[in-house]
Parts: structure tokens; sequence; C-alpha cells
């Protein structure tokens, strides 16, 4: 029986021990699992309190090992081939609480000195082991807070468990298999609440079981014999200490299953349970008795290998179970009976089934009437798909209070007709179903807690129904947006909202829940806005009151778990740091705030243009500009090439010069023969800057821009942009060519370059491409927009 890694281990654990230390397991383990380890990895940080070794082949441990773990609580050696432990292995180890070292090759029990060391264990594991007999050595006794040991031999016999007749276990687990010799009375020496046996399936587990019936009050079974043969010794047993009976891992057959029933019924167990139990031949089945009544009776994963068998046979046998508690569950049954007569079963669990809402039914106008103290009913994970239907199966349950319908594809709408509800629920489970808002006119009159977790539900409709005595709602994980009122919920304590879509919520929402104390609006994507601006004062100031005082509230995740999602100047803020000033928000002291400064602006900008002539200047100047666009307009529309000395002007910045000198022009000048005005080579001395710019623009058919991130930081690069979107103007054609040297993000552009922008977005450009085989397209597509049959050049200027 080979265990899935360490979490086996863990689930024992969960199982035997108080909840305090239940909480060390939700630490990080230190995995070195499945690693083909032969000893113990070097260097474990001082820090390590968890660490699996298991399913490796480490053979032994040393004084060494755990030198520098001193803070190690849980240790997993299983599945290696340890053969020798030193006595000091854990000497460093003072903490360490968990131990397992099943499945490996250590010999011999009365021989385990490092144990001398690890006083604080709660949890050993030395099953599956090499052991000849279970003889516990004297070291065993020191062990005072052990609650489960783990152990296997071939032989065990009286006086093996001398050593810890002490030490009051919690559980005890002894895997019989490979078990050659068992002399009676042997377990009834160990003092154990529970005991878990592994059976051997042969003749030596009747005598295990005699045992174990006798010594200890709760008692698992796992692997057990088809004939069921350990569960007839209860019928020869005088004295019987178990209460509790489970029953793992058995195939068998319906008639063995149901006499094995009838003979623990006649008993003094008062709960039993079977898991992973498989059935054949659904035949023969005795017939059910109630002579006594069980406290618990469950069954889970259960499944039967016949295909046509009577399944009403197996239903009533389950539904008419003399006991307080029922549990069928993890099962694939696809209906539930009524119980025969009038029921005794107050908790009812038929989770993770395939059941439909025709549960119970006995026929079109008969309803189940005999599961009248039936209390709590669990119906989850199944195949429920119309609320309204299922509650007409249970309506006549009258001590109904707790019914879990989650986790299954449940919907309602008024087509579906009013539900018709036991008359004592007080608390319904709606979580993971497909509700939407229409499930609010669908709900008890007596409904105390809801949990609608994990639907559909967008809003709460103003138009319900009072229900008084709605204390606690749960819309978590929905759709809502906006914070529902509580008009038809006036003595709602506790709503939970977290993890909606809840933007701006009306903040006057709150003020209809009086009696409101806890509220969780966490992980919503608040907008930080103006609107938001009352709403977060507002819980901030409730949130901030003491909880006994008039609209005190306790806010759920706060305040981590309340952050703004928009806008991006707040994103991710918390909506406890969440500030606008007044002026922000009111249109009224904004306007005034903005415009007595803008018209004393423009009234002393006024009076200075006035007095400097300014407006004398702006008429000469669009004079000006209409004479010379009409001069330009004049001229004949046919490109006119007089003057034109270069096919290109290029413009660049000095860190891209390596590109232009290397690619740009000796492409264009050597192999395409055209005539490049380069500032290196074609400014004239002695002029200025601007000078030489403005005569090489002119005397360029084309202006070509290289593009790149140094670009857009050149002052001259910005002057040259500017010329020669001014010349374009003059020219009345498109003289201005781009090329796109590298990526260049629009947002990286200054402001500045607001033309640049402009054309990069309605003009189409060359970007110079890093593969050979397409800078030949580059160059062709360049080509082609600067040749032109140019004039003879003409003389410089001097």
């Amino acid at each position: 029986m080979k265990p899935s890694g360490w979490w086996w281990l863990l689930s024992v654990y969960v199982t035997c021990f108080h909840p305090s230390l239940i909480l060390a397991i939700k630490r990080i383990i230190v995995n070195y699992s499945s690693q083909n380890l032969s000893s113990v990895p070097p260097g474990l940080k001082p820090s390590t309190e968890d660490l699996d070794l298991s399913l490796n082949r480490i053979q032994a441990l040393t004084a060494k090992d755990f030198i520098t773990t001193p803070r190690l609580h849980f240790l997993n050696l299983s599945w290696n081939i340890l053969e020798n432990i030193d006595m000091d292995a854990f000497k460093s180890t003072p903490a360490l609480e968990i131990l397992d070292l099943s499945h490996n090759r250590l010999q011999n029990l009365l021989d385990q000195p490092y144990l001398l060391k690890t006083g604080r264990l709660q949890l050993l594991d030395l099953s599956s082991n090499l052991f000849s007999i279970m003889a516990l050595g004297r070291e065993f006794s020191t062990l005072k807070h052990l609650q489960w040991l783990g152990l296997s031999a071939k032989s065990i016999s009286n006086q093996d468990f001398t050593y810890i007749d002490n030490i009051t276990l919690k559980t005890l687990f002894v895997n019989a298999n490979g078990l050659q010799r068992y002399e009676e009375n042997s377990l009834t020496e160990v003092r154990s609440e529970k005991a878990i046996i592994a059976l051997s399936k042969s003749d030596l587990d009747i005598a295990i079981a005699v045992d174990v019936f006798e010594a200890f009050k709760e008692v698992e079974f796992t692997l057990v014999d088809s004939g069921m043969k350990v569960i007839q010794q209860i019928h020869h047993r005088e004295i019987l200490r178990t209460v509790s009976l489970e029953i793992s891992k058995v195939k068998t057959t319906w008639h063995v299953l149901t006499s094995c029933v009838n003979t623990i019924l006649q008993s003094t167990i008062r709960q039993l349970s079977f898991s992973d139990l498989t059935l054949t031949k659904m035949k023969d089945g005795m017939p059910l008795s109630t002579s006594r009544m069980l406290d618990s009776f469950s069954t889970t994963r259960a499944s039967v290998t016949e295909f046509l068998f009577d399944q009403k046979e197996l239903y009533d046998f389950i539904i008419n179970m003399p006991a307080r508690n029922v549990s069928l569950t993890q099962t694939p049954i696809i209906f539930m009976t009524c119980p025969l007569v009038v029921s005794q079963i107050e908790v009812l669990d038929l989770s993770d089934c395939t059941l439909t809402e025709n549960i119970f039914s006995i026929d079109p106008d008969t309803e189940c009437s005999t599961l009248r103290n039936l209390v709590k009913l669990v119906l989850k994970g199944n195949n429920l798909k119309l609320l309204r239907p299922l509650t007409s199966r249970i309506h006549l349950m009258d001590s109904l209070q707790y019914i879990d319908l989650s986790q299954n594809t449940l919907t309602y709408s008024e087509e579906q007709g009013k539900c018709v509800w036991p008359p004592k629920v007080v608390q319904l489970d709606l979580s993971l179903n497909g509700f939407d808002q229409s499930v609010f006119k669908c709900l008890p009159d007596s409904i105390r807690i809801l949990n609608l977790r994990n639907n559909r539900v967008t809003s709460v409709p103003s138009d319900l129904r009072v229900l008084d005595d709605l204390r606690a709602l749960d819309l978590m994980d929905n759709r809502l947006l906006d914070l529902p009122t509580c008009q038809a919920f006036p003595n709602l304590q506790k709503l939970s909202i977290r993890s909606n879509s809840v933007h701006s919520p009306f903040p006057g929402a709150l003020e209809t829940c009086p009696h409101l104390e806890d509220l969780d609006l966490s992980r919503n994507p608040f907008i930080c806005t103006c609107a938001l601006r009352e709403f977060a004062a507002l819980i901030k100031d409730r949130s901030m009151r003491p909880r006994g005082e008039t609209l005190g509230l306790t806010l759920g995740h706060w305040p981590e778990g309340y952050r703004c999602s928009f806008p991006e100047s707040w994103s991710n803020s918390l909506l406890e740091d969440f500030y606008l000033p007044e002026i922000s928000c009111n249109a009224w002291i904004l306007a005034i705030t903005i415009l007595i400064p803008t018209i004393t602006l423009i009234v002393a900008v006024s009076l200075l243009c006035n007095r400097l002539d300014v407006p004398w200047y702006l008429k000469m100047i669009w004079k000006w500009t209409r004479a010379k666009h009409n001069a330009i307009t004049s001229q004949r529309k046919s490109e006119d090439l007089e003057g034109l000395c270069f096919h290109a002007f290029v413009s660049y910045s000095q860190k891209n010069a390596d590109w232009v000198k290397s690619q740009f022009l000796p492409k264009l000048e050597g192999d395409y023969s055209l005539r490049v005005c380069h500032h290196e080579r074609d400014f004239i001395p002695g002029k200025t800057i601007v000078q030489n710019i403005l005569r090489c623009i002119e005397q360029s058919r084309r202006c070509v821009f290289v593009l790149s991130s140094h670009f857009v930081q050149s002052e001259w690069c910005h002057y040259e942009l500017y010329f020669a979107n001014h010349q374009r103007v003059t020219r009345g054609m498109d003289s201005i060519i781009l090329i796109l040297l590298e990526p260049l993000p629009l947002y990286l552009i200054p402001s500045k370059y607001y033309q640049l922008k402009a054309m990069m977005s309605r003009r189409t450009y060359l970007e110079w491409p890093q593969e050979g085989a397409k800078q030949k397209l580059f160059w062709a597509n360049l080509r082609a927009a600067l040749q032109a049959d140019l004039p003879s050049p003409a003389e410089r200027e001097e």
C-alpha cells in the first residue's frame, strides 16, 4: 500500500491532532522528494521547518545531516532504503514532532537509539520496514508526547508494547500485510483511542479483530477480504469496547454487506462508515434490522460492478438505515427513495453524487412525508438544475433547518412557479450555481443565513417581500454593480460583496442598513473619482467607530483589500489613502477658479497687445501669407525642377551618422547615382547653419529624415524638420520622406514635435529592416521616391 507522497501522512495528522498543531501544516515544505538522492543534501537552511526527502535512495542518516536545521518540525523519509540511523542524527532537531520512516529497511525495533533525542515527537511511522518482531525498545518509553504510532512486523507477541504502556496514544496504525504470527491479546496492551489495521487477508485477521474490538473505542479496517470475516467476530464477543467502526478498501457482495451491517446493528457500535466500497452480485440482500439505532452511518466512494440490478433495493437500504446521521457521498447514484416509515434521520448527506430534482419523489402527486425529523440536508455537487421542483420534494420535511444545495447548476425563474419551502429553514447554501437576481423571489420566509456565492447576481431587486429574519447574506464572487439596499432585509447584520464589479457604491445604501455590523466590500474594482469620495469617507468614518456604537461597522479585509483600479494615477492605491480636494469635484468652484484667472489674463494680454501694436503686425503677416498663397497657386501644377541641385537633403542625429555614412550615402550616391545634400560636405563655410539648412532644403527635391530616439532629442533636427515642412507648404507638393531607423512610439516624441506626430499618424514612412533580404525592397522604394531628372548642377554659392 504505497501512499501518494507526504500528503497521506498529513491527512492522518489532520485527523489525529489538536487544531493548534494543524496550523503548522500551512508552512511551506522544502521538497526534495523523488530526486534520486543517496544522502541528505548538505547546506539545509536553518529556517527549514518542514522537509520532504521521500522516494529517494538514502541508506543512512549521520549525526551531521540535520545539524543546520534546529527548527525542523516535520521530516518525511518514507520510501527510501534506510538501514542505519546514527543515535545522534536528531540531536540538533529538538522541535521535531512528525517523523515518517515508513517503507525503508530498518531491521530491529529493539534498537532505535536515535529516538532518545526526539522527546517531542507526536507522530512516528515505522511501518513497512524489515522488522521481524514488533518488540519495542526501551527508548520508546521516552516519547511522552506521542499521539500517532505506525508499526509493522512479521510477528506480534505479548509484551511487545511493554515500554509504551505508560503512553496513551490517539491512533495506533498496524500494517499486518506480511504478518506471519500473531499471539492473542497482543494488541490489548496498547493504550490508544483508535486503531487502524491494514489487514493481511489471512486467518490471522480474525485474531487481530477479536483483540481490537475488545481494546479500542474506534477501529478502522482497511484491505478487508471479500467475506468480511473480521466483522462476523462481533457476533461472538461478549465484551465489545468499539463504538466507531470504519471499513475501507473492500470488495464484497450485496449479501455479505447487508449481513455485516445487520450484525453491526445488533452490537454496541454506534458509528459505522464504509469508504472505497465495491459491490458485486447485487442479489440475496438481507432485510435491514432495526433493533438498534446508530449515531451515524456513512458510505464514501461506493460503486457497483453489475449493470442491471434492483436499484430501489439499494436506495431503500440506505434511506431506511436506523441512524440519526446518514451519509452517502462521492457515489454515482441518480435517485434516492423516500423512507417507508417515519425516519429518525436528522442529518442526511448525499453530496457529490448525480442526483436530480426528482429525489425523494414517490409519484407526480405525492411527495415524501416520512423525513419529518430531518434537520440538515446536504445535496451539494449533484446534477440539480431547477430550484422550484426541488422545493416541492422537500417541503413536507417539517423539521428541516439547514439545506446545502451548493455546487450544482441550479437556476430559478418565475416561469417555474412559486417556491414552497419547509417552514423552519434558517440556513440555505446556494453557492456555486447559476442563479441570477430572480432567486430572491424564491427564498423561505424563515431564512436567517443565505449563501449565494459564485452565482450570476447583478443586482438585488427592489420589489422583494420583506425577509425580517435574514441576518447574514453572502454575495461574494457575483456580478453586482452597486451596493444593495436593506429595504427587504431590515435586520441584516452581515453582508459580503467581496469580488464583484462594484465601481462607485451608492452611499445611501448603507443608511438603509441600521443593524449592519460586518461588511466585506474587498477586491472590487473601485473607480477612484469624485463619485467615490462620499462613499470612501463614509466607510472610513464608520469603520473607525466602536462596534457597539450606532452605525459602527467592521469592514472585512480592511484596508488591504480595498484598492483603486482607475484612474491610472490612483491605480492599486489603498482606498484608505484616496483623497480628492473639493475643488476637483465641485463644478462651480472649479469654474470660478478657472474663469477669474482666465478673464484677468485675457484682459492683460489685450491691453499689452494694443500698446505694442500687435494687431497691426498680425494684419501685415496675414496679408503677406495671402499674397504668398496666391503666388503659389498661380504657378503651373506640374513639378518645377528648375533650380534644384540635389535629389534629397538628409537630416539625421549625429548619433546615427554611422548608418548614414556606411549605408545611406554609398547606396544612393554610389549604386543609384543620386545627388544627396550632406551637411558635412555641402554646407558652405562662412554662412550660418540656418542659412545653409534653408539653402539645402530649397535646392533639394526631397527632404529625408532619419528618425530615431536620438532624432527627437536634437534641436537642429527639429529646426530642419520645421523648415522642411514650411518649404513643403511653400512649394505645394509633398517633399518630405520619413525613414524609421528604429521603433519610435508616439508617446516618446516630445510635444514640440507635434508636426512629426501628425506626419507619422497620417503618412506612410519607410522602416529600415534588419534582415538583408528585405533591405533590397527598402532601397528600391526609396530610390523610386527620390528618382527625378534634375538639371545639371549649378555652381555653388560662394
